[in-house]
């Protein structure tokens, strides 16, 4: 289990809507015959790469988020932390202001900036994408966060095994494992909000979205150390591979199984797949996790047949959901990272 929010950012600047030029002949042939009126709009801000950076540090610092691990414009890493330094946000600030050309800035089209924090018994992975151009409608700074149980990280020479007799009194009740889960949720939040807080009083903003979520990996085979972590960098953070993040990310790949073992009743979360695509969704009315092999890594992937469940395409479960007529081909994706790393699942969300 790991915990995910997301905060879309519509900043009170000026937008140009500008047509996208198309490549290919018979677009470029209706657009003409249509004078434009079919052609793809992309909205594009004006502000340029330090500027917004330098809004973006500053709320950052304000709530003493300190210790980037990686800074990238458009692919090119003028940034990355492969050592686990503390503390390089400043650092990592002038090297970048310092390098880019004042006219070159203007010219950006994404802004990558991710940043760890430990706060309050949670480390979170903060990814930050800012984008110059976009689609209309679209917000051009997204706010990633994920959050993980720095008390359950792998130790050095520690097995599995050892890891999940540390695990293990959280499962032994089911009050145990809500109480836990409860007051990590509710830390998590408060330091959603305190994010939202800190980008306002920085940030001039029309809008922000917020969105939280608690996520439960279905591994398709059991994980038996950090070298089966499957990595994807378009997934949430944590996924990405970041230096020593699989030592903290290595729990979250037994908890579905230890919910199994228990027989723990499940609901209100989303069951993700080894990359974070969403398989399904459990509401308040959930299912006793013993009774299927939902939860169970060890076993087939059975769908539970009770519970307020949703289920999606586009996941490595995709074959089975359909085989038992919980899918069919016309259904929609649910688009977990939006391509991007960005998580677009939520059960808590709100407009200020």
């Amino acid at each position: 289990m790991y915990l995910t929010g997301k905060l879309e950012i519509d900043p009170s600047q000026s937008t140009m809507i500008k047509k996208v030029k198309e490549n290919n002949f018979f677009k470029k042939l209706l657009d003409a015959l249509t004078f434009g009126q079919i052609s793809s709009r992309q909205e594009h801000e004006t502000f340029t790469a330090v500027s917004i950076l330098q809004q973006v540090y500053l709320g950052l610092h304000s709530i003493h988020i300190e210790n980037i691990i990686r800074l990238a414009v458009d692919d090119y890493d003028f940034y990355l932390d492969e050592s686990g330094e503390e503390n390089d946000l400043e650092k990592a600030m002038f090297e970048f202001s310092s390098r880019v050309d004042p006219i070159e800035s203007e010219l950006f089209n994404h802004i990558f900036l991710v940043l760890e924090h430990l706060k309050d018994s949670i480390k979170y992975l903060i990814e930050i994408r800012i984008s110059r151009k976009h689609k209309v409608g679209e917000y051009p700074i997204v706010i990633n966060i994920n959050g993980i149980f720095p008390e359950f990280r792998l130790e050095e020479k520690e097995t599995g095994e050892s890891l999940q007799n540390r695990i293990k009194p959280l499962f032994v009740s089911q009050s145990n494992h809500d109480k836990f889960v409860d007051e990590k949720w509710s830390l998590f939040n408060h330091f959603i909000n305190e994010l939202e807080l800190a980008a306002k009083k920085f940030i001039k903003v029309d809008n922000i979205i917020k969105s939280t979520a608690i996520q439960i990996i279905r591994p398709k085979k059991l994980v038996k150390n950090t070298d089966d972590i499957m990595h994807d960098r378009f997934a949430n953070p944590v996924y990405y591979g970041y230096f020593n993040f699989d030592n903290y990310f290595y729990y979250a790949w037994l908890w579905a199984g230890m919910m199994f073992e228990s027989n723990l009743y499940a609901n209100n979360f989303f069951l993700v797949d080894d990359l974070g695509k969403a398989i399904l969704m459990v509401g308040d009315n959930g299912f006793n996790a013993g009774e299927f092999d939902t939860l169970n890594p060890g076993a087939p992937f059975i769908a539970p047949t009770s519970g307020d469940l949703q289920f999606y395409s586009d996941n490595e479960y995709q074959e089975d959901l359909i085989e038992a007529n919980l899918l069919d081909d016309t259904d929609s994706d649910l688009d977990l990272t939006d391509g991007d790393g960005t998580d677009s699942l939520d059960f808590d969300t709100s407009n200020d």
